[in-house]
């Protein structure tokens, strides 16, 4: 029998809990007891077996819901902690600084696709992006399990994901590795080759393989509705879009610093990317939320 790990265990026993509190009340509360008859405990047992069938009747019509109310099944208090770190870019170097966006876009859409599965709380990039600053990660070409082991204890979080990406004219190839921080090993390691235009498939193909390595368990349905959920088929527009956010990312950290002419530079510099994006892909729907968002930050002649 395949060992049971602690996502499955926390996360079936709090859907499990979650479920008995909406057993109703009277469907288990013990009766008064009758000394003349065996009826009460036998009563009472019949009440724990039905309350048990109720609660695993919820718990199959929660695990059909859509992907949107899976968020609400199970509580964030009973949530695993995961960390998705930005990639490396080992793409030549005459070439690396036009997919320089990748090292966050990519990770920006497993994280995507790992927070819709519903039993992470997955942490916040800005908040990465500070602490691989305070640990000097900027210069390291790979996060071995020590350096994953202090991540995750910094950030709360139980699992650390860490890879890199290589282009190599026309041809990609992804990299991750999954880290226990509680057990201080590498659950996993698994790599993706294929076209670089193709980027968004190797990506899904990366999703499947890291919750295999985590033993996570979804339904055919939700994991189908994940793996179709594409962002862009565009290299170009996910490039210019990712190189966007990063801009804001660097603007936010610009006006923390009091530096605030030069953060407004980098958002006029975003608006820019995410208008060029939409260039590409009409239908980008981050790259429109992404100016839409924009437009109500900076003044309108940027």
């Amino acid at each position: 029998m395949r060992r049971m790990n602690f996502i499955t265990a926390t996360h079936q026993s709090g859907m499990l809990k979650w479920a008995l509190s909406k057993v109703p009340s009277s469907m288990y509360r013990p009766q008064p007891k009758n000394p003349a008859s065996n009826y009460s405990g036998t009563y009472t047992r019949f009440a724990r077996i039905l309350t048990m069938i109720f609660a695993l009747l919820i718990l199959s019509a929660c695990s059909t819901t859509s992907l949107g109310s899976a968020h609400s099944v199970i509580p964030r208090s009973d949530r695993a902690g995961l960390a998705v770190l930005n990639l490396k870019n080992a793409t030549p170097r005459d070439r690396a600084g036009q997919f320089q966006p990748w090292e966050y876009g990519i990770a920006t859409m497993l994280t995507t696709d790992l927070e819709a599965i519903g039993i992470f709380n997955v942490v916040e990039r800005e908040r990465l992006i500070n602490i691989t600053r305070e640990l000097d990660l900027q210069k390291t070409d790979l996060v071995d399990k020590e350096t994953a082991v202090s991540i995750g204890k910094m950030t709360a979080a139980k699992y650390i994901l860490t890879g890199s990406f290589t282009d190599m004219n026309g041809q990609l190839r992804i990299a991750v590795q999954i880290f226990s921080v509680e057990q201080g090993i590498q659950l996993g390691a698994a790599a993706m080759t294929g076209k670089t235009e193709e980027f968004f498939l190797l990506e899904k193909r990366l999703f499947v393989k890291v919750i295999e390595f985590l033993e996570v368990m979804i339904t055919e349905e939700n994991r189908e509705r994940i793996l179709n959920t594409i962002e862009t088929q565009s290299v170009d527009a996910s490039l210019k879009n990712y190189s966007g956010e990063m801009a804001v990312a660097k603007a936010g950290a610009l006006k923390k610093a009091g530096r605030e002419d030069e953060a407004l530079r980098l958002l006029g510099q975003a608006k820019k990317e995410f208008s060029e994006a939409l260039v590409y892909d009409p239908n980008y729907a981050r790259a429109k939320n992404n100016l839409a968002t924009l437009a109500m930050a900076i003044p309108i002649t940027l």
